[in-house]
């Protein structure tokens, strides 16, 4: 039989004082005697109460805790391999009775390959809970539902929320216009507050180095343009571009990895050998992906042609080659969120801000350097 734990209404009984005196001894000490407190204490310990810290923040109209609501940014599996849903383990059908539970070794390193994480998601989501964390505060995860009702539900569980839009774009505007402050990272559409990388000065340093280092005369964009991010990627792309006389730039392929990783118009390019010079992708999942389905056809970067990336995430730096990328400070920026949220109550008292953080050129070997 389930016992039931001890309650507010059971201390004031045992220590002879009212429940509101209960309450007042644990959240605010000040407003009672020292000698009753004493009281009240001895009653609590005595028969295991431990007040709830859940109801204490729902007193003060708070729930002590931040929502990160993620869209579709999150990898089953790598882009070219095999379907997630192949060879993952049914946990039903294992015995968590025996004495060690058996895993298995390929679908291990299916789930711990590089490319599908740690991604561009998981060290914004590390950055947010550990400022969290910093700040003795919990964190509520939801990963989905693009719905009103789904966005809505999550800002309805929390003090506030942060958003990352993935392929479904911003998020509904009427279900952000909640009485909790927002933030929208890689976004600068919806309500609230923004983290932003700088997209533009990224793809500008990439275009230069190309250009300028290892004298790229045609440049080709690879990647769809849709979201906050590329679109932004694809525009600078097109401006750096047009600032060099004598050098040509054209979208090769836009092709979405997310959704479909199916290089048709790239491959194309390559069994017809006019592919240009050097390729600028819209994502590092983009690029390691194209660095593949071209080795496949025999064409290696940096031998054949230049290949760079954008996002820095770790897969660059142990991919063969190495990935020449742009790296976002992916951690700060989930940092960055918890902060904004941590720091304005919600009331209408703090402005919305835009915060954009710097990058850096990452050089690897996919473009001839490292």
């Amino acid at each position: 039989m389930a016992i039931s734990r001890p309650t507010v209404y059971d201390v004031a009984e045992r220590a002879g004082v009212s429940i509101a005196t209960v309450s007042f001894a644990f959240r605010r000490p000040d407003k009672v005697r020292a000698e009753t407190r004493e009281v009240v204490l001895k009653a609590a310990h005595e028969i295991g109460y431990v007040p709830s810290g859940s109801a204490r923040n729902l007193a003060r109209g708070r729930t002590g805790v931040l929502g990160l609501h993620l869209f579709d940014l999150l990898l089953d599996v790598a882009p070219g391999t095999q379907a997630a849903e192949e060879g993952v383990t049914d946990l039903s059908a294992l015995d968590l009775g025996a004495p060690l539970v058996e895993w298995d070794a390929a679908e291990d390193a299916r789930a711990s390959e590089p490319k599908v994480f740690p991604l561009y998601v998981d060290e914004v989501q590390r950055g947010f809970v550990l400022e969290c964390r910093r700040n003795t505060t919990g964190v509520l995860l939801r990963r989905g539902g693009t719905g009103s009702n789904e966005i809505a539900e999550t800002a309805g569980q929390v003090d506030g929320l942060a958003v990352l839009p993935g392929h479904a774009g911003f998020a509904p505007a009427e279900a952000l216009n909640a009485s909790v402050p927002v933030v929208m990272v890689s976004s600068g559409g919806g309500p609230g507050h923004h983290v932003l990388a700088d997209n533009a000065g990224g793809v500008r340093s990439l275009v230069d180095h190309l250009v300028t280092v290892h004298a790229a005369r045609s440049l080709g964009w690879v990647g769809a343009a849709d979201g906050w991010d590329p679109r932004r990627r694809r525009d600078a792309f097109d401006d750096a571009v047009s600032t060099y006389e004598g050098v040509r730039g054209e979208v090769v392929d836009p092709v979405d990895v997310g959704l479909d990783p199916v290089f048709t118009t790239l491959l194309e390019r390559a069994e017809a050998g006019t592919l240009p010079d050097a390729l600028v992708c819209a994502t590092d999942q983009t690029a390691l992906a194209a660095i593949d389905v071209l080795r496949e056809r025999g064409i290696e970067a940096p031998r054949d042609i230049l290949i760079a990336g954008f996002d820095g995430i770790q897969a660059t730096r142990t991919c063969s080659p190495t990935l020449t990328t742009v790296r976002q400070p992916m951690e700060l920026m989930g940092r960055l969120a918890a902060h904004l949220l941590l720091t304005d109550p919600g009331d209408g008292s703090v402005a919305p801000r835009t915060v954009t953080v710097a990058v850096a050129l990452q050089l690897g070997a996919s473009c001839g350097c490292g």
